[in-house]
């Protein structure tokens, strides 16, 4: 598999499902946008998050809106415009299903999660994410496995004071 155009694919497709979630929801801030996939990256998802979402769930849950701010699970556009990422989830499904083995599976997925990490980095480096404020964060996430890579990618992401909250957020 050619890990840049992957890269690119994700970009891509990761800049259509948030140009949508905008387009469809015009008056709302968001504050949060992500992309996520799974224990064998075999997916890749798109999750945005309205600042009034946020500010709704820290009110009703004071002592976790550190976890409201990070987890794209509990956003309110979560997995909209999954339809952008069809073709790539197909792709790499059908290039898991055909690994023998488990080193070259691991590998695989490192380089996975590093092509979506490095498109979300590609994004802020053009401007796209310039409709958040200061507070507002980029995430990417395995969704059912914690990886020792998530504190450098939200470092890669982000700037350092939100990257050492959610630092002290994963290690506390």
């Amino acid at each position: 598999m050619d890990f840049q155009v992957l890269q690119l694919k994700i970009e891509a497709a990761a800049r259509a499902a948030f140009e949508q979630v905008r387009n469809k929801y015009v008056g709302q801030s968001f504050c949060g946008y992500a992309l996520y996939s799974d224990s064998d990256a075999i997916t890749v998802c798109p999750a945005v998050n309205s600042t009034d979402h946020l500010n709704k769930m820290i009110a009703g849950d004071p002592d976790d809106a550190i976890y409201y701010r990070w987890s794209p699970g509990e956003w309110d556009h979560e997995f909209e415009g999954a339809e952008c990422f069809k073709d790539i989830s197909n792709l790499l499904y059908n290039e898991v299903m055909s690994m023998q083995s488990a080193e070259r599976h691991r590998d695989y997925k490192e380089k996975v999660y590093e092509c979506c990490v490095a498109a979300l980095e590609s994004l802020k480096k053009e401007g796209f994410f310039s409709d958040m404020s200061e507070s507002g964060v980029l995430v990417f996430t395995v969704s059912d496995d914690t990886n020792a890579l998530e504190c450098d990618w939200i470092a890669r992401l982000n700037r350092n004071e939100l990257a050492q909250e959610f630092q002290n957020w994963i290690g506390g």
